[in-house]
């Protein structure tokens, strides 16, 4: 009786889905991303993802922000063809940088929810399975918001080993992430906001963030 209930909790055990996600204190990836739209389709990008909870700050630089709704819908910036980064500063500041123009406009700040995402934010997503994605065995996990965000990671039993996968905000926006580029480190300058930002200068009435601020 006593080996039959131990197999039971080790069967039970076994069972239990893994811990949620969380992310390193420190980490950069690059990413492919499909922006899907009605009427204007779909569209591809690459991109790099820089994130350091540590110091409150990242980055996502972009080859082309055209569709990023943030990158794309600012002024008379919408619908351009240029490079676009995301910069959060350690003050929770989000700013719009287009390099090739030498432009840059203060977005929103943590209050508005544009902040740096926590190392825990897909805590309480719920567990869809482990199944096959680009070739990897992977996590696959739902955070509902308006609509469902899959998160895929490769598979570890400790959360901060495992290796971000693919981040698909439906119906509309869709990162895959590349694990040969993973890395726990990077040149801390590549967070450095540019100079031309300041928060003085904020983005186009006519944009996203500029709704985002006055939400």
């Amino acid at each position: 009786l006593v080996f039959a209930l131990l197999a039971v909790l080790a069967i039970s055990a076994m069972a239990e889905d893994p811990q949620s996600p969380k992310w390193p204190n420190k980490f950069t990836e690059d990413f492919t991303e499909s922006f899907t739209y009605p009427v204007i389709g779909t569209h591809k990008t690459q991109g790099s993802f820089y994130y350091d909870f540590t110091s409150n700050r990242y980055r996502v630089s972009r080859d082309n922000g055209r569709f990023d709704r943030y990158c794309g819908l600012n002024g008379l910036k919408a619908f351009q063809n240029t490079p676009c980064d995301h910069f959060v500063d350690e003050h929770g500041d989000r700013y719009l940088y287009y390099p090739e123009k030498s432009e840059c406009c203060y977005c929103c700040s943590a209050e508005h929810g544009c902040g740096l995402l926590k190392q825990n934010w897909l805590e309480g997503a719920t567990f869809q399975g482990e199944t096959e994605f680009q070739g990897y065995t992977a996590y696959k996990w739902d955070k509902p918001g308006l609509q469902s965000n899959f998160y895929y990671e490769t598979v570890a039993e400790n959360p901060l080993d495992r290796i971000m996968l693919d981040m698909d905000q439906q119906p509309n926006d869709d990162q895959t992430f590349d694990p040969n580029t993973w890395s726990l480190s990077f040149d801390d300058s590549i967070l450095e906001l540019p100079s031309i930002c300041e928060k003085k200068t904020t983005c186009p009435l006519v944009s996203i963030c500029t709704a985002v601020r006055h939400a």
